[in-house]
C-alpha cells in the first residue's frame, strides 16, 4: 500500500520510474488505476496510512489454526489499522502493517518479467497488476515456498490462493482495500476489508 506525491497520468517509462516500482510492473495498465490509488503506491523513503477493517476467518479449527500459524491477523470488526511502507533501495518495498496491536508484515518485490512477489515467511506469492474500473488488482500467477534464495514452486492443488483489490470511491481521498486468503481442502483462511487514508505529518 501506500505513499502520496502525484503521479504522471501518463504511461512513459520515466513517470512510471519516479511513481515508484509498482507503476513500473503495471505498465501501461497504470494509467487506467485511479489517482487515490495511484497515490498510495507513488514512491518515497516511507508511507503512513491508517484507518479502520473488518477481520474474518473461514470455518473450522483448521482455518483458525492455519491463521494463527500464518501470523496473519486476527478476526474482529473496525480494527484499527495501521500501514507504515517503507522504501528498500528501488528493490521494494517493506510493507509493516498492525491490526488492532498485532503485527502483520510483509516484504514486496520484483521477480521476473512483471511480476509482484511478496513474501511472508518462507511463502511467496507472484502476482500480475492489472486494472478494472479505476481498480487495480493482483493476479495470483503461482506460489513458492522459499529458503534464502532457493524456491520451489508449489502445484496449484498445494499452493494458497490470494485474491487482493483496492480502489477508491468517487470524490474519497483514501483507499479500500480487500485481500481473501484461501488454502487447498480448507477454502478461506482470512478475509479483511476496510479503508486507509494518509496520517498527517505531526497530526
Amino acid at each position: 500500500m501506500p505513499k502520496g506525491m502525484e503521479t504522471p497520468s501518463g504511461g512513459t517509462d520515466e513517470g512510471r520510474e519516479a511513481a515508484g516500482f509498482y507503476a513500473r510492473l503495471a505498465g501501461e495498465a497504470w494509467a487506467d488505476v485511479c489517482e487515490p490509488v495511484r497515490r498510495f503506491h507513488s514512491g518515497g523513503p516511507a508511507a503512513r496510512w491508517s484507518g479502520r477493517f473488518n477481520v474474518s476467518h473461514g470455518p473450522g479449527f483448521v482455518a483458525r489454526t492455519l491463521a494463527r500459524v500464518m501470523r496473519l491477523p486476527a478476526a474482529g470488526e473496525g480494527l484499527s489499522v495501521r500501514l507504515v511502507v517503507t522504501d528498500e533501495g528501488g528493490r521494494g518495498e517493506r510493507w509493516e502493517r498492525t491490526f488492532g496491536g498485532r503485527p502483520f508484515v510483509t516484504s514486496q518485490s520484483e521477480h521476473g518479467e512483471g511480476f509482484l512477489a511478496e513474501r511472508v515467511g518462507p511463502v511467496e506469492v507472484l502476482y500480475r497488476l492489472e486494472a478494472e474500473g479505476g481498480a487495480l488488482l493482483y493476479r495470483q500467477a503461482r506460489a513458492a515456498l522459499c529458503a534464502g534464495p532457493l524456491r520451489l514452486r508449489l502445484p496449484r492443488g498445494l499452493a494458497p490462493s490470494v485474491e487482493a483489490r483496492e480502489w477508491a470511491e468517487a470524490g474519497e481521498a483514501g483507499v479500500w482495500v480487500r485481500v481473501r486468503v484461501r488454502a487447498p481442502l480448507v477454502g478461506t483462511v482470512v478475509t479483511y476489508e476496510g479503508r486507509v487514508e494518509p496520517e498527517v505529518e505531526g497530526g
